[in-house]
Formats: structure tokens, C-alpha cells, sequence
């Protein structure tokens, strides 16, 4: 890959864990941590792109649509080229009122580097915001994987190392597009076996994303595959136990969940029911998104 209404309800579990993480609390402190599982929302939303892909109606699954860079540039592969305001502002008309979120998928300009190059990529993407809440002002639009930069090994470095500081540094100065956003949707999919190393860089992509959200919301795109870019294992399966534990981990740090996917060989690929990724998903659901409401069928994305 390539303000939603709904409320689930958060597990006692989590209230209960976070106590037990401080390893003394008052019963004061363990009642708030109850208050605070119970009403914290958390959001699955669904943006694959599979063939003939069910409806999800009594699943408690959100749809969540994207516009991606081959709706917006057409054939324009310029990696500097701005999309004609009147393409994506007729993009933004189709969209019509959405209860659920928008993202905006543009990866082909500059978020790091050249401070020039840089401020450039910042103006873009607010001229790109402008237009698309100009013709669509009610509806909450981010930006996938922007702010913030996803960077796998100076994440896992940890906060005390210069690396992960100037990961830091390089998030503000995108300042600019977290200002004009509803939302942000960091990017955390699966480059390697390593859980452990998941599990950090995971976290520390949403953490980051809270620190630039300013308390607006915080969704983190999941692809239940390995990532493209790994030579030996890319495009495979992420292992069932493996997805369950990157689930539960978006659980505990993030307000919800975009789990992307199906696009097979430059087309859809088709829905399997009994794959792996859904079985856990489902599960997944029934414990930590309780409440289903009936969701319209076919592909939700904009491709």
C-alpha cells in the first residue's frame, strides 16, 4: 500500500494489565484503569481489496476508504508531479458523507532528506488536504504512513539513542501535514520473522504518532503478509500466532486498526474465507470489538 462514530469496548484485561505493569496501585488506581479499559474505543476497519470479498454484515468491521495515487495522478509517474486540483477534488465529490475516515496514499514525494525537498512534500499535501475537505468539509481524512516516517531499525534503537532522536527530529519538521489532518494512520507493517523487533518498532511508530496526533485519533495500517520488500519471505503469510500478537499489540497502543491486503498480481486477489489471517481476525473481534452494526458490501477501497 500501497472521526469514525463507531465505539467498541476495551477489556477489563487491559485496565487490569496496565495496574500490574506499575507493580503497586492503590484501589483507586486499579478503578481508574477499569474506567479507562472499558471506554476506550478501538476501531477494526477494513481496507482490502479482494474479489468478491463478503459484506461483513454482524461483524463489528468498519469500512474505511483510500485514495490511492493511481486515482488522484492517472498516468502522471512524476515523482514531483502534483495531482490536477480538479481530479482530486472530483475524487473528494465521490466520496459523498462517509461516517468513517478517508486516507490519502501518496509515497511518491519526499518526507526525509533535503530540507527544500522536504518543505515541498509539506505543501503538497496541504494543497492535496484543502481541496479534498473544500468539496468533502465533514468527513476526517489522514495521510498513510507519513507522519510518522516509518523507519524500522532507528525505531527498534530505542529513545536514548541519537538515531531514534533524529527519527524525532525528522517527524517535526512534517509538523505542517500533522496540523492539517483528522487523523493519523502510521504504517507498521511486517519486514521481518523478528517479533520481538516487530513488537518494538510497532510500538514505537504509534507512540510517535501519538506525540504528533495532539489526542486525534491514531489508526495503524496491519498487512497480514510480509512486506514486499523482504527478498526471501515477501509476500507470504504472516503466521497466524504472529498476526494475532501484532493485533493485540495495535490493541494496546492505538484507537484502532486498518488491515489492508488482496491485491494479487496487478489485480484483486480472491477472498479465501478460512485463511489464516481472517480466522484470527474474527476471533480477534469477538474479544475486543464486541458490538457489530451492519456494514455495505463490496470493495470499500478507492483504487
Amino acid at each position: 500500500m500501497r472521526s469514525a462514530r463507531f465505539r467498541g469496548v476495551g477489556l477489563l484485561a487491559v485496565g487490569l494489565a496496565m495496574v500490574g505493569a506499575l507493580g503497586r496501585s492503590s484501589p483507586a488506581d486499579a478503578e481508574a484503569a477499569r474506567a479507562a479499559a472499558v471506554q476506550r474505543p478501538f476501531i477494526v476497519f477494513d481496507a482490502t481489496l479482494y474479489k468478491d470479498k463478503p459484506s461483513f454484515e454482524g461483524y463489528p468491521i468498519r469500512p474505511i476508504r483510500v485514495l490511492y495515487e493511481s486515482r488522484l495522478f492517472l498516468n502522471d509517474r512524476s515523482p514531483t508531479a502534483v495531482p490536477p486540483e480538479h481530479t482530486v477534488r472530483s475524487a473528494a465529490k465521490e466520496l459523498g458523507e462517509p461516517s468513517e475516515p478517508v486516507v490519502v496514499d501518496i509515497e511518491r514525494w519526499p518526507v526525509k532528506g533535503e530540507a527544500r525537498a522536504v518543505q515541498a512534500t509539506i505543501e503538497k499535501f496541504v494543497s492535496v488536504l484543502s481541496w479534498v475537505k473544500s468539496e468533502a468539509p465533514n468527513v476526517s481524512v489522514g495521510i498513510y504512513g507519513t507522519v510518522p516516517i516509518r523507519d524500522y531499525w532507528r525505531a527498534v534503537r530505542g529513545p536514548a539513542s541519537k538515531d531514534y532522536q533524529a527519527w524525532q527530529r525528522e517527524n517535526d519538521r512534517l509538523d505542517g501535514i500533522a496540523a492539517h489532518v483528522d487523523v493519523l494512520f502510521p504504517s507498521i507493517y511486517t519486514f521481518y520473522p523478528d517479533r520481538k523487533g516487530w513488537v518494538t518498532y510497532a510500538i514505537a511508530q504509534i507512540t510517535e504518532a501519538r506525540r504528533k496526533a495532539g489526542g486525534k485519533p491514531v489508526y495503524a495500517f496491519l498487512w497480514p503478509q510480509y512486506h514486499e520488500s523482504n527478498r526471501l519471505i515477501g509476500l507470504q503469510p504472516i503466521e497466524p500466532d504472529y498476526w494475532e500478537l501484532q493485533l493485540n499489540t495495535v490493541y494496546q497502543h492505538a484507537d484502532g486498526v486498518v488491515i489492508w491486503g488482496g491485491w494479487g498480481d496487478k489485480k484483486p486477489a480472491p477472498w479465501d474465507e478460512n485463511a489464516p489471517w481472517w480466522r484470527v481476525t474474527k476471533r480477534f473481534m469477538e474479544r475486543h470489538a464486541p458490538f457489530s452494526a451492519p456494514v455495505p458490501p463490496g470493495n470499500l477501497g478507492v483504487r
